[in-house]
Formats: structure tokens, sequence, C-alpha cells
């Protein structure tokens, strides 16, 4: 869906949404009974000119009436370095008033700004915080722990970061549906994202991370149905993952899977897309190959069980089958070619 740029300047936005939330005289009033509208989204991506590297222009107690509404802030690709100020959205809007800034802001999306990390006064949006995206930034390390206090959260993605660690908090987020760490540092999980019961999407591509403890994703994410895995540096898949019955697409292909689990098979009853190319399978589970077949020898892909896609190209025994079969066509090229010389005398 494409959305048109507001055109008006950041503090002219501001000022028409202070009149907007004003009651009209009683003029105005008796030429419109059309009820003014109120800033509920503020998008301002990609306005760095008047942000110039922080929030003033925005975080004022003077802009609090205009943003009172607000359930939707984007400052996507604005080269913010800091975001000092930004509690004052959550918090009371002055001095003796307990009515909170924005107390129904839910969407923050600070993504793609030169951020290196998140100030505490973020902590305070956890009344109504439930999205926050901070994709394609620079923070390093360990997630802050400010975004652990976010205990609304339902989306927290911090894709393309250089972040090391998940620590041990995150399991006070319990109400995560989607959580996307993709393109970090990653090494390890810790085994607290095991309550995270209910996330739909788990996203960790591209990362560092060699194993996963049995038992952290399985039966206790039942809601689970993406599991993102790619491009780390596996050795093998965890036996609880068949146990999360509710997957329907698995990615593991980057790996350096040597094995597939015996139960995965009859686990995965949702399953519509199964993507472990690039590894190091060498052999199939008897189950495997039962509900899905044999992967084909040009393509890797086995195609047996129509209601879902099993790719295995790029393994050795995708490769052992392709020699099989170049073997088989080499041997019948001669006989041909031996039959038509017989032929000949």
């Amino acid at each position: 869906m494409f959305i048109q740029k507001d055109l008006r300047k950041v503090p002219r936005i501001l000022s028409d949404a202070v009149k907007a939330s004003e009651p009209p005289s009683f003029e105005e009033g008796q030429k419109s009974s059309k009820e003014p509208e109120k800033l509920t989204e503020l998008r301002l991506a990609r306005r760095a000119p008047e942000f110039g590297g922080n929030l003033s222009i925005l975080c004022q107690p003077r802009n609090a009436p205009a943003l009172h509404h607000l359930t939707t802030l984007s400052l996507y690709d604005c080269q913010i370095r800091s975001l000092e100020g930004i509690g004052m959205l959550g918090s009371p809007a002055s001095d003796g008033d307990s009515t909170i800034c924005c107390p129904n802001l839910r969407e923050l999306n600070i993504g793609r700004n030169p951020i290196s990390t998140l100030p505490d006064e973020l902590a305070l949006l956890a009344h109504s915080l439930t999205t926050l995206w901070c994709d394609d930034c620079q923070i390093t390390g360990t997630i802050p722990n400010c975004v652990m206090k976010l205990s609304k959260l339902e989306t927290l993605r911090m894709s393309n970061n250089a972040i090391t660690h998940i620590p041990e908090e995150i399991e006070n987020l319990s109400a995560l549906r989607v959580l996307a760490l993709d393109g970090n540092q990653l090494e390890m999980i810790p085994r607290q994202l095991s309550k995270l019961s209910n996330l739909s999407s788990l996203i960790l591509r591209q990362n560092k991370i060699e194993r996963i403890p049995d038992g952290i994703i399985g039966s206790n994410m039942p809601q689970l149905k993406l599991l993102h895995l790619s491009s780390n540096r596996l050795l093998e898949i965890p036996d609880s993952v068949a146990e999360c019955t509710s997957i329907e697409s698995f990615y593991i292909n980057g790996n350096r899977i040597e094995s597939i689990p015996v139960q995965l098979a009859s686990g995965f009853s949702n399953l519509k897309t199964f993507n472990i190319s690039n590894n190091n399978i060498s052999s199939l589970p008897y189950d495997f190959e039962v509900r899905f077949g044999e992967p084909d020898a040009k393509t890797g892909v086995c195609s047996k069980d129509e209601s879902c896609l099993v790719q295995l190209d790029q393994n050795p025994l995708v490769d052992q089958i392709q020699s099989e079969l170049k073997a088989k066509q080499d041997a019948e090229q001669l006989d041909g070619a031996m039959a038509m010389e017989i032929c000949a005398t």
C-alpha cells in the first residue's frame, strides 16, 4: 500500500494537530459539524535535515497536546543519533498533571538510524508499546535492559545490528509474538527464550549460533508458525523442535546439519515449507522418506507430499544421487554404443 508523504514540516504538522485537538469556537461549530481529525499516526521517515541527529524538534512539552492521541510513530531513516528525550512520550505532560503525554502509543519505528544504544527512559513507554522496530541501526552487545522492561511488546524487530547477547530477562517479554534478531552476532540462545510461549515467528537467521539447547523450541511454543535459523553454524536440529507441531515454515539452510531427527516427519503435521539445503545431510530417516520421498537428482526437492515443499539441494546426499544418476546414464550410453557397434558388424 502506497502512503503519500506529508509535505508539511514537523512544526507545522504539530501546530495543526494542536488546533485539531482544541474545541472549535461557536462560529466554527456552526460552519461544520465534522469532528476535527486527531493526530494518531505520525510518520516522519527520511527527515534527517529537520531532526539534526536528535529528538529536540519533537519531544518538547509544548508538543504534548498534539501528541496526546498518537498510536503510531515512525522516525525511520532520519539519521537520529540520540534518543534522549523520548521518555517524554510516556511521562506526564506537565508538572502537576498526571495525564500521560502519549497514553496509547503502540508502535514505534526507529529503524535505519545510527543509534548505538537505547536510553533507559525508553522503558517509560512500557504502559502501551506493543511494537518496536530497531532494524538496521548500530546497536551492539547485549539487547538493552530498557527493552526488557517493555512487558507489553508483541513485536520486537532488531534485525541487522551487532547484537551479541540475549539477556535472561527476555522471559519478561511473555506477550511477544514476533521476535526478529536476524543479521546480528549471536552465538548462543538463553534457555529463558523457552518462556515465550506466545511466539508465532522466531527469526534468528544470519548469526553465529552453533547450538540451540534441546527444549528451548518445542511443545512450549504452541503458536509458532515460522522458525528461521538459516545461515548460522548449527550442527544439529534439537529433537524438541519436532514437538512444535504448529510450525508451518522451517528454514535451516546454510548450516552444518548432518542428520534429521527421526521424529521430525511425524511431528511436523502442519509443515508447508522445509528448507534444509546447503548442509551436510548424507542420509534420510525412514519415516522422512515415507512421507516426503527422496530428493530429485536435479533440484534436490522432495515432492511426494504435495502439501509441503522440502528442499535438500547442496547436500552430500543429493550429490551422491546425482553421481549415481550420471553413472547410470553413462553406462546406458555405453551399452547403447556397444549395441550399435555389434549391429554394424
